[in-house]
């Protein structure tokens, strides 16, 4: 499913997911068969400036969520140069991105065990496999990065270390798979 937040502007989601019967409609027309194995969405987005309209097939393949169909509806024709303005690359990203740090999340929640991790002061790690310890950080910086620019930094100030010696945290939380991947190129 795509959400608003998986949309550069000036789309938005006029329906997420279509109705089933209108899904399966959609892949009988395009010869394609679904089912419990393979689970998929249709998308309606829109683009609120021009209101062209276009249908987003959403699947899974080896790296993750991808986009297996595309239909744009309407008696209008799609000429190259508009098909090539489809954000579809940001789209599939975006929503990777966040199935990724939903999986983190829920991952992380379990391995900080009972309790808020949010409170009391982190600490240090016991060492490089104290999972609860990197989970409980992992809480700490989703939740930071959600309305932080600099997340590493505003964590580092909230708990009393530098923001290498977060960022350092962060990197093996990374590797324990309880924080998504970060973004090349890009530290906070």
């Amino acid at each position: 499913m795509i959400t608003d937040q998986d949309l550069p502007k000036p789309w938005r989601v006029v329906a997420s997911p279509i109705a089933q019967e209108s899904s399966s409609q959609l892949d009988a027309v395009a010869g394609l068969a679904t089912g419990v194995e393979d689970p998929v969405s249709w998308d309606l987005i829109e683009n609120s400036e021009t209101k062209r309209r276009i249908m987003l097939r959403m699947g899974l393949d080896d790296s993750g969520i991808v986009i297996t169909g595309v239909y744009v509806p309407g008696p209008d024709a799609v000429g190259i140069g508009e098909l090539r303005s489809f954000p579809l690359a940001s789209i599939e990203a975006a929503v990777r991105s966040r199935r990724a740090t939903a999986g983190a999340t829920v991952q992380a929640a379990v391995m900080a065990g009972p309790g808020d991790p949010h409170e009391g002061p982190l600490g240090n790690p016991s060492g490089p496999d104290d999972t609860r310890f990197y989970a409980r950080l992992a809480l700490r910086y989703l939740r930071t990065a959600a309305n932080s620019a600099k997340p590493a930094t505003d964590l580092a100030k909230a708990e009393g270390v530098t923001p290498r010696t977060v960022q350092r945290w962060t990197a093996r939380a990374r590797e324990l798979e309880l924080l998504p991947p970060g973004r090349p190129g890009r530290s906070s």
